[in-house]
């Protein structure tokens, strides 16, 4: 496992790529959209630029602006996919920034659309929705409530040009991938390479303490020389976050980032203070019962990520996680089973490794085209559930493709997360009815708890106390350097694991690891999006033809609350039940580890 090395990305195999045709057939096709978009724009500012106040203008605006946003959608995936995949590629990186002239474009000739609409009186807007636009009913709520937080239209102008800019994400990508260089390291009298993709997706896992242990100091070291950079793009990205909450009246840069989400603040504070409490008992006694059986007695933080039998694997082509997939999803119906299919036929999925590719795993969904799915396919079984779950992404935004209109194309980040991890405890729930083995039965529930669990209920949920305590910090002016990230990720991660592991020399660096700190309040939502899809999976497990109700509520997009989508679902998240019985859930499958392996051990 530790030996695979990275190629570039010219010696990949092309069937296993995405194939961008599919957004536009060559770069000329692209360029030739580009120019039109440009006169586009242009011309809908001419036309409707301080005319909304009109029932059929603005019917008619919306109707343009709509379609218009469809194509830059288009243009946006076309132009930043592959920087995700192949970031040393000069036509990548062309296309890419031709792009960049066209949002620019965007950001400062059409910001008046927004403003003019909040501008319109209220009883107006109630006027237009009812007699041109029901579907848009939702939209237009929270242009009211935008109201009392809009600025000027000269100021909006100004953020919209200054937010179209290259970010401190971008900046953080550079650092990422195109500066940090991890030495090899001695294991087992061989010597291994490393990278950010090799670290995360095999040494982190492999069960060979040597080589695991090995690889993380080789990781953290080059993260520690890079902390400083990596600090300023960070500090950087939230004080200008700041400066904007500040900018439209709000005392915390948290309600702010909420707002832009469409989220709760309510919500959010129950899932931050819950889960420290009283998930984190649960996962120390599963992390004990890894040292237990691993016979680590120092078991620390970088060794929390290993299976929990080390003889125990189930390897998989990517032809046959096809059939998995299928035969485990197919409770959700013929649609789904056609999409999965679409999804391998038309290769909607990047699974190379390769030189200058992103580390992690997404969907980026284009409306009506294809759901984008990136990976970095190892061959393993626990890949299925990653894939699984990139799948639920691509199934819920092409749902709401076919059934909204595009200002309704996006969803409550509160919500957003749950039809992907709905995916993964129905994989696992299918697995667990399909193969009695006690073996491979441990095998499942572990994975379950190591990779739906672990990954979306602690890491992204330490990413978010980490995140929750760090605005916090913003909010009251502290300092903020490298050491003082450090120094609270420690503490948080320390607070959480308690007894059962030392958070090795390094670990505390974590925080230079996601992207997700660039994309504002996004850590919560994992924990908020599982707890939904613990609830909606268990249900569909006792009632197959519950797969209808949620297949309706996947095709909402944003045209409800996250509240009312997951109360149409049938989960009330407006009580802390759900995410009760959520936290529940994972203890009952710790004491079924416990149970197993007792047994398997006798």
């Amino acid at each position: 496992m530790g030996e695979i090395k990275l190629v570039p990305r010219n010696e990949v195999d092309k069937k296993y790529t995405w194939d961008m045709t599919l957004l536009y057939k060559s770069d000329k096709e692209f360029i030739t959209s580009l120019e039109n978009i440009k006169k586009s724009i242009l011309e809908f500012k001419n036309n409707y630029e301080g005319k909304l106040a009109d029932l059929n203008i603005l019917d008619k605006a919306v109707k343009e602006y709509e379609a218009m946003y469809e194509e830059f959608y288009k243009l946006s995936h076309y132009a930043e996919l592959p920087m995700t995949v192949d970031r040393f590629n000069e036509n990548v990186v062309n296309n890419a920034t031709l792009f960049e002239e066209v949002s620019t474009l965007w950001a400062s000739n059409l910001s008046f659309f927004d403003t003019e609409l909040v501008g319109l009186d209220e009883s107006f807007i109630n006027e237009f929705v009812e007699k041109h636009r029901p579907d848009l009913k939702y939209f237009f709520e929270k242009v009211i409530l935008e109201k009392k937080h809009t600025l000027s239209k000269e100021a909006e102008q100004v953020i919209a040009n200054y937010e179209s800019l290259p970010n401190f994400y971008n900046l953080y990508e550079v650092t990422k991938h195109e500066d940090m260089q991890f030495e090899s390291f001695e294991a087992n009298g061989k010597t291994l390479e490393n990278s950010f993709v090799l670290y995360e997706n095999l040494h982190e896992m492999d069960n060979n303490k040597e080589v695991r242990r090995g690889a993380a100091k080789s990781f953290y070291k080059t993260l520690n020389a890079y902390k400083n950079t990596s600090a300023n793009e960070y500090i950087s990205q939230i004080k200008k976050e700041k400066m904007i909450a500040t900018m439209r009246g709000y005392d915390s840069v948290i309600d702010f980032l909420l707002d832009k989400q469409d989220g709760n603040r309510e919500l959010y504070d129950r899932q931050i203070r819950t889960l420290m409490v009283d998930l984190a008992p649960h996962i120390r006694r599963y992390i004990k019962l890894l040292a237990r059986e691993h016979n680590i007695s120092d078991m620390q933080f970088a060794d929390c990520k290993i299976n929990l039998d080390p003889t125990f694997e189930v390897d998989m082509s990517i032809a046959e996680s096809r059939e998995y997939l299928k035969k485990a999803l197919g409770v959700l119906g013929e649609d789904y089973l056609n999409m999965i299919d679409e999804s391998y036929d038309k290769r909607w999925t990047d699974f190379p490794q390769n030189i200058g590719k992103s580390t992690g795993g997404f969907c980026a969904t284009v409306p009506n085209v294809a759901g984008f799915i990136l990976l970095s396919w190892t061959g393993k079984m626990n890949e299925v559930f990653v894939l699984a779950h990139e799948l639920g992404h691509a199934y819920h935004f092409m749902s709401t493709g076919k059934h909204q209109t595009m200002l309704n194309n996006d969803c409550p980040l509160y919500f957003v997360e749950a039809p992907s991890t709905c995916n993964e405890v129905i994989v696992s729930n299918y697995l667990l009815k399909t193969n009695t083995d006690a073996r491979f039965k441990r095998w499942v529930i572990s994975n379950m708890i190591s990779r739906t669990y672990f990954h979306n209920m602690v890491t992204h949920y330490l990413e978010a106390v980490y995140q929750d305590r760090i605005y916090k910090k913003v909010d009251n002016n502290e300092m903020l350097n490298a050491d003082v990230l450090s120094k609270v990720k420690r503490e948080v991660m320390e607070e959480f694991f308690g007894d059962s592991l030392v958070v090795n020399e390094g670990a505390e660096l974590t925080w230079m690891r996601q992207p997700h700190y660039y994309m504002g309040l996004y850590p919560y939502t994992y924990s908020a999006g599982l707890t939904i899809g613990t609830s909606i999976a268990n249900k569909i497990d006792k009632d197959p033809n519950y797969a209808d109700v949620w297949l309706n509520v996947l095709s909402k997009g944003s045209s409800m609350s996250a509240l009312d989508l997951s109360k149409l679902a049938g989960c009330d998240v407006s009580t802390d039940e759900p995410l009760k019985e959520a936290i529940s859930y994972v203890g009952y499958l710790v004491d079924q580890l416990y149970e197993l392996t007792d047994e398997l051990n006798k």
